[in-house]
């Protein structure tokens, strides 16, 4: 029993470091965000005054937020099925043994590579009205410009596309690795029982993948609600607040308004709802649960 003990201290001074810093980088800011939510702090106009659940009361007033709310719903919805549905497909296009296929997939996962903001910059002068390059070819072949970033039924299904373009390749590769490790057994016993190629698809193809299609889709489904890059540069939450969705309502209300214990309150209850939604996601779909 003394050497277990002595082991298992050794394995405890071992793993310490790494639960310190997992305490400082993860923890402790929800700590303090939760702290700050209960006081009313505009940065540099005075010390934080003790409020209990006012900035909640009027978060939950607020229509902005509730609007904010409706908005990141919307783009993640619409972000998350186009992303999937591409992505999907593209998985079993470059599935095929076809010669150049290696190329064409490493070319696929660039978009990948390029950081938000960035993304963001060059399709905000691609959807420019006035001299971008979509509105160009638009007025090549005769017809009139869109204003892509200023119409309001336009603007976030713009925003919409910039995402799809950059994380409809991560969709690919999730799915392109888990089509590759399906094993070839199940197929050839697929054809010997009859099956034909749709009935391979339905029957024995997805119900493998729906470990990897769920995984993807949450992974998708939480990135998605923090978004703000492509907001900040291609709209600035434009038109008239029809792409102001919960991150960027929380950008500016804690740095440009400075109203520090509200923008808390605003995360905080971001945080609850992505952790609720995940949960029961989770849940539904059975990932994770030992009894399934």
């Amino acid at each position: 029993m003394k050497y277990f003990r002595e082991k298992r201290r050794i394995a405890f001074a071992m793993i310490s470091p790494s639960i310190l810093v997992i305490v400082a980088i993860n923890i402790f800011p929800i700590l303090f965000a939760v702290y700050i939510s209960l006081h009313l702090w505009s940065f540099g106009r005075g010390v934080p005054r003790f409020a209990g659940f006012l900035n909640y009361e009027e978060l939950y007033y607020d229509g902005r937020f509730g609007d904010a709310v409706l908005t990141s719903a919307k783009f993640v919805f619409f972000a998350v099925l186009l992303e999937f549905v591409v992505g999907f497909a593209l998985a079993f296009l470059f599935n095929v043994k076809v010669r150049g296929m290696a190329t064409l997939r490493q070319i696929a996962v660039l978009p990948i590579m390029v950081m938000p903001i960035v993304a963001g910059l060059v399709w905000f002068y691609m959807f420019n009205e006035n001299f971008g390059v979509i509105n160009w070819l638009i007025t090549l072949l005769g017809s009139e410009k869109v204003g892509f970033l200023t119409d309001l039924d336009v603007a976030l299904f713009s925003i919409v596309l910039a995402d799809a373009w950059q994380w409809t390749p991560f969709v690919m590769l999730v799915m392109f690795a888990a089509l590759q490790s399906l094993p070839e057994y199940v197929y050839e016993a697929a054809k010997m029982d009859g099956l034909n190629a749709w009935q391979t698809f339905w029957r024995v193809t997805i119900p493998m993948l729906r470990p990897s299609i769920m995984i993807v889709i949450l992974l998708r489904i939480v990135d998605s609600f923090k978004m703000i890059e492509l907001v900040f540069m291609m709209t600035q939450g434009g038109p008239a607040g029809r792409t102001e969705v919960l991150p960027w309502y929380l950008y500016v209300t804690g740095f440009q308004a400075l109203d520090l214990g509200f923008a808390a309150a605003m995360a905080v209850s971001m945080l609850i709802l992505v952790t609720i939604f995940t949960q029961l996601f989770l849940s539904r779909v059975g990932i994770g649960n030992d009894n399934k």
